[in-house]
């Protein structure tokens, strides 16, 4: 199963690492003045036969959006090799979290394409700016991951892992995956966050959570140290619950594996 990684950085963000995977390919920083497209013709297997989707434009995040999953949809709009294009649905966004000036999106590719986008953003002057975009191919799953301890909703799946560290960022995510659902696991600074939609909860294992939940969604993060993890997916909130107790430590060398 082909990753992909695009990353949308500063020159001041130069180091990137995917761990198991090849270098790369990098792009200019995408500030919200600027437009770009983005190449995604490579399907699984290294070959453009397979790949419906020509390329991805990205415009500036929009100001007038009522909401952050709107804006997500309303600046990507997918161009396909038949010469059509379509911006994603509200059903195309598995999942979204907005935590302080971080943000995260799972996004399924529209009309149909068997292929996820995994969205960073981070906001800078009042606005949102795309980070990095994962992405995978949806194929049927034929060996699953190990779970290593985590206690993860799905019997198959595919685990996918990947780190950006530089002098002024540090990220590390995980996403764990079927053909119908996905959960992002990631690491942010740690930050005061004050929106209000998120709820405290305490943990089996008594450390304090915040969560959140609507309609198919749901989120959860807490303190790790200096870090916090989010959970992110198109999952139930207990389902996150019971996955976050069995995440080892952020310092562990097998993080986020307990085993």
């Amino acid at each position: 199963m082909r990753f992909k990684r695009f990353d949308l950085i500063s020159t001041l963000l130069l180091a990137t690492i995917l761990t198991g995977c090849a270098e790369p390919e990098q792009l200019r920083s995408l500030s919200h003045q600027e437009m770009k497209w983005i190449d995604d013709t490579t399907a699984d297997g290294g070959t453009t036969s397979d790949a419906i989707v020509k390329r991805i434009k990205v415009d500036a995040f929009p100001q007038d959006a009522a909401s952050f999953e709107e804006g997500v949809r309303r600046h990507l709009k997918f161009q396909f090799k038949d010469g059509t294009s379509a911006h994603p649905t509200a059903t195309d966004l598995w999942s979204s979290a907005v935590v302080g000036d971080y943000a995260t999106a799972t996004l399924h590719y529209p009309k149909g394409a068997n292929r996820l986008a995994i969205l960073t953003y981070q906001r800078q002057a009042e606005t949102w700016i795309l980070k990095d975009i994962l992405f995978e191919d949806i194929k049927p799953i034929k060996a699953t991951s190990a779970a290593n301890g985590l206690k993860l909703p799905f019997s198959t799946f595919q685990a996918i892992e990947s780190s950006t560290i530089s002098n002024q960022d540090s990220r590390m995510m995980r996403l764990f995956h079927t053909k119908t659902d996905a959960v992002v696991i990631t690491v942010l600074p740690k930050q005061d966050v004050t929106a209000s939609d998120w709820k405290t909860s305490t943990l089996a294992d008594g450390r304090t959570a915040y969560m959140q939940e609507n309609n198919q969604e749901a989120n959860l993060y807490y303190a790790d140290d200096n870090q916090l993890v989010l959970l992110s997916g198109n999952l139930s909130l207990s389902q996150l619950q019971q996955l976050a107790v069995t995440i080892a430590p952020v310092s562990s060398d097998s993080f986020p594996y307990s085993k």
